[in-house]
């Protein structure tokens, strides 16, 4: 009786544990059905199944393949924007030429992505990427998203222009005003207004996006069936593919190798920005996870996840924010809830397909909209404008993604992660107290400038009979380096002092006895 007590209780704390996690997994399946269904259809201009079958496949492969607790793949928002640009020059949104470019440009993606893996400086490279530099690439991209669902959002054609210039989306926003469908401007207010108010409530509020697609799926069939389809001009979402794969081949024909070659600083954009985020959420929840994974196992995953994606009809996959933060949210201690999140949403798609298909194109360019607004966190930026700097860094990147492009924001952004990690190395904390020069950073070629103008000025003063260059807070010396320092001791009014080789600062600080006992005498009265 007592073995089959404790074997009872023992079971209760496993199965209270399992049904945590598959109730996680369920609700992680329902968020991110209207997103990848958004993601696919007005983002990426490909069917709807596209982004299903990387919730579901992207969502699997990558929990299976990184051994983080709380990793969560799949669609994902900004690379599915990336594909919308890099294909609109090259073929009609939707057709069999636009799908099979579709295919190799993630192929391609998958591929470069396993060359940074393999030459390891490369992805070294990565953690360069401070946070001024994603955060500002990541708000502007938010920003971005919002501007291009405009159309969507009113039932108008999609611009195809190559890149979405700051003008092109005023003159968008213009068209909204004049010529917009007001069907489907009101579809959209609907579930924009469904969605930001039920986000407000705290037990409603992972359920929101969902909420307000219903909301506006409900208005767009009431408008069906009071005024018809013909007269509404309400897009559906349709074309949801049903089963467990659907097989599919890149594009590799000879005649469309000059287009081919024309995607690959995409097919780079769409790797360098799935990696930049990859690692960017890996860094953050490893954080507040307490647990470490290296981020080269991140890369692992989206690189192999990549190249197998496009052979199934999938969108490529990278960390998602969002739903990284609802695993921790929520207490997951497995990657059952990411593998359950993809099955759950197999079952749904299998079973609910028919009703998926109807959702109306608006409701999900508000959702997109929601989505793009959620990636531009205050916080953070709050955060950057208290260190001009980061302020800097961050403007410069938010920026770039208007003026110069997706592609050339990642080129920007790039450059200015190793800008930044050089300007803050480069610009030591050098201080002058009475006769000490403190230097705590580093001395070497970049930094020296700064070091050597504050030196030259102590060394001329006449005030000072000794100069005591104190680098005990040095962490690195390059040769350069050595050569000042030695250059700098053949100076007979210069001493060096370094704690870290047992020297008394105080026995070498120049301070006269009377100084000395006038300071201490100061320091009791404060205290």
């Amino acid at each position: 009786m007592n073995v089959k007590s404790g074997v009872f209780e023992w079971a209760l704390p496993r199965v209270g544990a399992l049904g945590n996690e598959l109730l996680i997994g369920l609700t992680l399946a329902i968020v991110v059905l209207p997103q990848a269904i958004a993601f696919s259809t007005t983002l990426a201009g490909l069917p709807s199944y596209f982004g299903l079958y990387s919730a579901i496949w992207g969502v699997l492969f990558t929990a299976l393949l990184n051994p983080s607790r709380v990793f969560h793949g799949g669609p994902n928002s900004t690379l599915s924007a990336v594909v919308g640009v890099t294909l609109l020059p090259v073929a009609p949104q939707f057709g069999p030429d636009y799908i099979g470019y579709a295919l190799t440009l993630f192929l391609l993606a998958g591929l470069i992505q396993l060359v940074i893996l393999a030459v390891r400086p490369l992805g070294r490279m990565l953690d360069f990427v401070s946070e001024p530099v994603a955060n500002g690439m990541i708000c502007g991209i938010g920003l971005y998203m919002i501007f291009k669902s405009f159309p969507a959002f009113a039932g108008l054609p999609i611009n195809t222009q190559v890149e979405w210039r700051l003008w092109i989306a005023w003159q968008s926003f213009l068209a909204v005003l004049e010529i917009g469908n007001l069907h489907a401007i009101h579809i959209g207010l609907i579930t924009l207004l469904v969605t930001v108010v039920t986000r407000q409530f705290a037990a409603l509020r992972n359920w929101a996006i969902l909420l307000g697609i219903v909301a506006g799926t409900l208005y767009s069939e009431y408008l069906s069936a009071r005024l018809g389809l013909g007269e509404t001009l309400i897009e559906q979402t349709a074309n949801v593919s049903t089963g467990f794969v659907y097989p599919s081949l890149p594009l590799f024909a000879q005649e469309a190798m000059p287009d081919i070659i024309s995607i690959i600083p995409g097919a780079v954009t769409l790797a360098l920005l799935g990696l930049f985020q990859t690692v960017a959420a890996m860094r953050r929840m490893n954080r507040r996870s307490g647990q470490f994974v290296d981020a080269r196992h991140g890369i692992f995953a989206d690189a192999l996840s990549n190249c197998v994606l496009p052979f199934i009809s999938a969108l490529p996959t990278c960390a998602s924010f969002n739903r990284m933060s609802l695993m921790h949210a929520m207490n997951t201690g497995s990657r059952l809830a990411a593998v359950s999140s993809a099955l759950f949403l197999l079952a749904l798609v299998s079973f609910f397909g028919e009703f998926i298909a109807i959702i109306p194109v608006p409701a999900m360019a508000a959702i997109i909209m929601v989505v793009g607004a959620n990636m531009i966190d205050w916080s953070d930026i709050r955060a950057h404008f208290q260190h001009r700097p980061e302020a800097i860094v961050f403007s410069a990147s938010f920026l770039s993604v208007h003026l110069f492009g997706l592609f050339g924001a990642v080129i920007c952004g790039s450059l200015l992660a190793l800008a930044y990690a050089k300007w803050e190395k480069a610009h030591p904390n050098v201080s002058l107290e009475h006769n000490v020069l403190r230097i705590r950073g580093n001395i070497y070629y970049g930094s020296l400038p700064v070091i050597e103008s504050l030196y030259h000025r102590a060394s001329t003063d006449a005030r000072i009979d000794e100069l005591v260059v104190d680098f005990s807070a040095v962490h690195h010396i390059d040769p350069e380096g050595i050569r000042w320092l030695a250059e700098v001791g053949r100076n007979g009014k210069v001493r060096f002092i370094d704690r870290r080789s047992g020297q008394d600062r105080r026995a070498v600080s120049g301070e006269s006895p009377p100084d000395r006992k006038r300071r201490d005498r100061r320091r009791r009265r404060t205290l």
